[in-house]
């Protein structure tokens, strides 16, 4: 498996070009590249609210300029991330079935895959110790059933538990990345469904279509629309530091890094993404295989972890027909629990229905009625002007809350130019030199005929 990484200085224009930006990871980016490198401390924990919020949308903004200047896109599709993705059902039920729980008078043991822990009563929360695979004597005579078994208050409490370190003794899907700090002023489940709210406003200033199931990720609203629209452009770029896009097979279409800055290539998908499957995704909390020997593919009772991304490629290399190794040494569901995790191409059919009607919609148009200037306090003379400036983008939230127009302060506009004309009578009648009168606004006057 082999991974290329070419340096971005320019690229070619082509006339019917895709763009697919993965919203929720350039939304992280830009806000925690806010960051300061010189100290520990955080530019957000600096900055209010608002002025964090400001920075934050005028960072997007400017990344979406600059991928539009670099790429020349013919469309946009920002892919969104919904809340009730289906994975995390997947997960629940796998360990319901195959999740063993022990228990005495003192506590429970949390037994799935190689793991197990030791879960204690503690105060207001839990103690959690970690037990080897060595030490299944202390419990294997206990009660015990199967995590479906229990009372569902019991597991949704052992759902709840995690280690000191945050990581989940039940592996929840993409359970531990609630563990990281958060170092910003805006709260941080107001400005996760921010950033979704902000991607739909902002979509029809760039002619984007902003889309989101709430059943699904925004890997998933990638891959769907990649494979929907290839085949209508010369090519498809995706923008993303996702690396599960790696598995992407399609000759058109190229995934541009953007913590990166350049194109990643990698040679062999097909095999990469058997070996993510096999080894695990610790970024979303899919485990790997366990107890699997890396050159047969057998059982190994007392391995202490599960198989690495080079034990996987050992794995693939010695057993190529990998599902049938997995169903003759008993770790079949196993495999088939991280291939539906992992292979964006096992998307549920009910799933991929509501993501393709999504697809079909049409765009949103901007949503003004320009017969209703007055009511914005835009004078009738000035129409054509303001619409120019508003389809460019000019008063598109970098410093709103949203980008509706009556966040324009028309009122505000038409007072000053009020002001300023009573002014230039005033200083029509004194006599004053009308080159003294710059700054009416706050600065230098505007060229017009510079434009």
């Amino acid at each position: 498996m082999e991974f290329k990484e070419k340096p971005l200085k320019s690229y070619p224009f082509k006339d019917k070009r895709l763009l697919v930006i993965d919203w929720a990871s350039l939304s992280y980016h830009q806000l925690w590249s806010m960051k300061t490198k010189s100290s520990k401390k955080q530019l957000g924990s600096m900055l209010p609210e608002d002025d964090e919020m400001i920075v934050w949308r005028a960072k997007m903004f400017n990344r979406l300029l600059d991928y539009i200047r670099l790429f020349n896109p013919m469309d946009i599709i920002l892919c969104l991330e919904g809340k009730k993705a289906w994975r995390k059902k997947v997960v629940k039920d796998y360990y319901a079935k195959n999740a063993t729980i022990y228990w005495d008078t003192t506590g429970y043991y949390v037994c799935s895959d190689n793991y197990a822990y030791r879960v204690t009563k503690a105060g207001d929360g839990y103690g959690v110790v970690k037990i080897p695979p060595k030490q299944k004597s202390l419990f294997e005579s206990l009660n015990h059933k199967q995590l479906g078994e229990l009372p569902e208050a019991t597991q949704e409490m052992l759902w709840g538990v995690k280690t000191s370190t945050g990581t989940p003794v039940l592996p929840s899907y993409k359970g531990k990345r609630g563990a990281s700090p958060w170092e910003f002023s805006v709260d941080k489940k107001y400005w996760q469904a921010y950033k979704d709210e902000y991607a739909m406003e902002l979509a029809p200033f760039f002619r984007a279509k902003a889309v989101k199931c709430d059943i699904a990720e925004g890997d998933d609203m990638i891959y769907a629309s990649v494979k929907k629209y290839s085949g209508d452009y010369d090519d498809v770029i995706v923008i993303t530091r996702d690396s599960d896009m790696s598995q992407i097979d399609i000759k058109n279409v190229k995934i541009f890094n953007h913590t990166a800055e350049n194109f990643v290539e990698c040679a062999y998908p097909q095999e990469y993404l058997s070996a993510k499957v096999l080894s695990g995704d610790t970024s979303d909390n899919i485990r790997g295989m366990a107890y699997v020997d890396a050159k047969t593919g057998q059982y190994k009772p007392s391995k202490a972890n599960a198989v690495s991304e080079k034990e996987a490629v050992t794995l693939l290399e010695n057993c190529p027909n990998i599902y049938a190794v997995a169903e003759a040494n008993g770790w079949a569901e196993q495999y088939m629990r991280n291939r539906t995790l992992i292979d964006l191409s096992m998307v549920p059919r009910n799933v991929s229905e509501q993501i393709d009607e999504i697809l079909e919609r049409p765009a949103p148009e901007l949503d003004i009625d320009w017969s209703k200037t007055n009511e914005w306090g835009i004078p009738e003379s000035k129409v054509d002007y303001y619409r120019t400036l508003q389809q460019f983008g000019f008063f598109s939230v970098i410093a709103r809350e949203n980008a509706k127009p009556e966040s324009f302060k028309g009122e505000q506009l038409v007072q000053k130019e009020t002001d300023m004309n009573k002014k230039l009578m005033d200083e029509m009648a004194s006599g004053i030199d009308f080159e003294d009168i710059d700054g009416v606004f706050g600065g230098p006057s505007f060229d017009f005929d510079a434009l």
